[in-house]
């Protein structure tokens, strides 16, 4: 359980440390690779609250995404094809992992949309792609629930920086966040 009502201190952007290297790649990240990445430690030296998390931007980023590459989605849709379902076995495990080894470990699930609509139904839609995410993960994967949290981010952030219908916008990402809420 996530206490987010504990003292922390306001977040001064400025005094924050580099964000983490961003994976670049296209390609799905084979089970190695995506324990690499989930398990990269970060020196903050600081706890925040899951609300400062999931709304600030810097404070996300000094815990890398690892973009679930395997998983981009339909226009206007929150479903995973059966196809692309297979990609998450190999996070499914890594996670479970490393839940076997510490049981407090949290992940937000992140969803993505283009730019296709309006702000207010991408923000929805990414919201209901996370919650997908999290969902399989949950039911086909035997990922706890209670380990995982979602955010939509709708057109925010990205991936290709252009307007219109790309595919590669439509995804979902995963961020290790334990040492951000624990310190």
């Amino acid at each position: 359980m996530i206490d987010d009502t504990a003292d922390v201190q306001p977040v001064d952007v400025g005094q924050l440390p580099a964000a983490a290297p961003v994976q670049t790649g296209t390609a799905p990240l084979n089970e190695d690779e995506l324990r690499a990445a989930l398990q990269r430690e970060s020196e903050v030296g600081r706890r925040f609250t899951l609300s400062q998390i999931r709304n600030i931007a810097e404070v996300r980023a000094l815990v890398a995404p690892v973009n679930i590459n395997g998983i981009t989605f339909d226009t206007g849709s929150a479903a995973i094809r059966p196809e692309q379902a297979q990609e998450l076995q190999g996070l499914g495990r890594v996670i479970q992992e490393q839940i076997a080894a510490n049981p407090r470990e949290i992940f937000m699930i992140e969803g993505h949309t283009d730019t296709v609509g309006s702000d207010a139904a991408n923000l929805a839609l990414s919201d209901r792609r996370a919650e997908t995410v999290a969902l399989a993960l949950t039911e086909y994967f035997d990922v706890p629930p209670e380990n995982l949290v979602t955010q939509g981010y709708g057109e925010q952030f990205l991936r290709v920086r252009a307007e219109g219908d790309i595919r590669d916008n439509r995804r979902a990402s995963v961020r290790r966040i334990t040492e951000l809420l624990a310190q």
